[in-house]
């Protein structure tokens, strides 16, 4: 039913006490970035099978909910559609992730685009401007669009199983993700795609629902993990402070130390590809071209495999091993488990799978498993600050400093980004093109 009056709201509240709900919010603009958007419209569907939903700006609304829109933002242990974007739009954490229960459920992203009903597309095209679109779709097909939602849902909400892998998942990885998005990231007006920009900022968005768990980060087709450094892409983006700068950490040979951690070996102090090359080359002393041979050779190895004369290196030796023990337990139980969450990869979802992709997808869900923490603890020291982490892209963050508050935080990011010994090399510049590498 969708409600009318005002009276009515209390009585939702004191019906869905106690049950299993489902919630799904309706964005006033599904082109506008969530963390600058407005709940037009909530769906609310209850375990005895009643179904609501609610108008906050909608054209057919017989009288104003807004007022009201915190109350249902502010409900707990709810299934909720999208906890990401149910954050930014200040939503309670303490609530279930619908699409990463899917995820774990059925080892796939959740695809949402065969909800929308042809009414959707229909106003979408004819209304590209109306910034608040969806306040003019008729609230039945909202209410149809959410009926399939929970068609597919809901059974999956009754029968979960609400491990303590996706319990820690669902408590940092939406909250990590939704606070970086809703940053943004200040440019210039020679950004290249104006129709995404909304006050000279821009905002990203991370899935991180992927096979591995390492998060894609695209948003309308603008590609944020893979900006090029050659084309002028990046010499768009600025910092957001007359007296600031961007700052960039970069974690040095960070596979490599996660596959130390991984395997148990001691890796010496100071550089990786030295160390290495010292092997490769047998020699103490290595000529620049050698340095960087070092590194091809390494990552060959690690992302490659390892050819046969190069398990003298204890090194490589026990990655080897690993990871044909890894390929083992695979085949025996058609799936493994991920470090330190414990999800499960399964076999079946890799294609053409090998003993050494299953190792390098095995080793992007530590990474990213290794990062996320690092990524939840800078920005709790940032609450408070202005300075920024507007962007992380799997081996390294890009932060927005105000000059006035770089001296006190930077070191402290620094120290949080090193813990566990991943050293990161620093750069600062003005503009994303043009950074130098500076040592604090």
């Amino acid at each position: 039913m969708i409600l009318d009056h005002i009276s009515e709201i209390d009585s939702v509240f004191e019906y869905i006490e106690n049950k299993k709900t489902l919630v799904i919010p309706i964005l006033c603009n599904n082109f506008k970035h969530a963390s600058i958007n407005k709940m037009c419209c909530i769906y609310i569907y209850t375990e005895d099978d009643v179904e609501r939903i609610i108008p906050f700006y909608h054209t057919e609304q017989l009288q104003s909910f807004s007022e009201h829109v915190q109350r249902f933002l502010d409900l707990e242990n709810v299934f909720v559609y999208d906890k990401k974007q149910w954050l930014q739009l200040n939503g309670n954490a303490n609530v279930f992730d619908i699409k990463t229960l899917w995820w774990y459920t059925y080892n796939e992203s959740y695809d949402e685009n065969h909800y929308f009903t042809p009414a959707h597309q229909f106003y979408w095209r004819r209304h590209t401007a109306l910034d608040q679109v969806n306040s003019i779709v008729p609230l039945q097909q909202h209410l149809a669009m959410c009926q399939k939602i929970r068609k597919y849902a809901w059974p999956m909400c009754m029968n979960a199983k609400l491990d303590d892998s996706y319990l820690k998942f669902n408590s940092i990885y939406p909250e990590v993700y939704s606070q970086i998005e809703s940053n943004g990231l200040c440019v210039t007006d020679e950004f290249r795609m104006p129709e995404i920009m909304t006050d000279n900022f821009v905002y990203s968005q991370y899935n991180y629902h992927t096979l591995t768990g390492r998060p894609s980060n695209a948003y309308r087709g603008f590609n944020y993990a893979a900006m090029n450094k050659e084309d002028g892409t990046r010499s768009a983006f600025v910092s957001r402070f007359e007296k600031g700068a961007l700052f960039e950490m970069d974690f040095d040979a960070y596979h490599v130390r996660l596959i130390a951690k991984l395997i148990g070996y001691n890796l010496p102090g100071g550089s990786i590809h030295t160390y290495f090359g010292k092997f490769y080359f047998d020699t103490e002393d290595l000529t620049e071209e050698q340095y960087e041979q070092s590194k091809q050779i390494t990552f060959r190895l690690l992302y490659g495999g390892i050819d046969k004369e190069f398990l003298e290196i204890p090194f490589f030796r026990k990655v080897n091993d690993f990871v044909y023990e890894l390929w083992s337990k695979c085949k025996n139980r058609s799936y493994v488990e991920t470090p330190i969450l414990k999800r499960k990869i399964y076999k079946e979802n890799i294609t053409n799978i090998t003993a050494n992709k299953l190792f390098n997808y095995f080793l992007q869900a530590l990474e990213t498993e290794v990062s996320t923490p690092k990524l939840q603890q800078v920005l709790e020291y940032l609450n408070g600050y202005e300075s920024k982490l507007i962007l992380y892209t799997y081996d390294s963050i890009l932060l927005d400093v105000d000059y006035s508050e770089a001296k006190q935080i930077l070191p402290e990011i620094i120290n949080i980004m090193q813990r566990g010994n991943f050293p990161v090399k620093c750069k600062v510049g003005g503009i994303y093109s043009q950074m130098s590498s500076i040592t604090l």
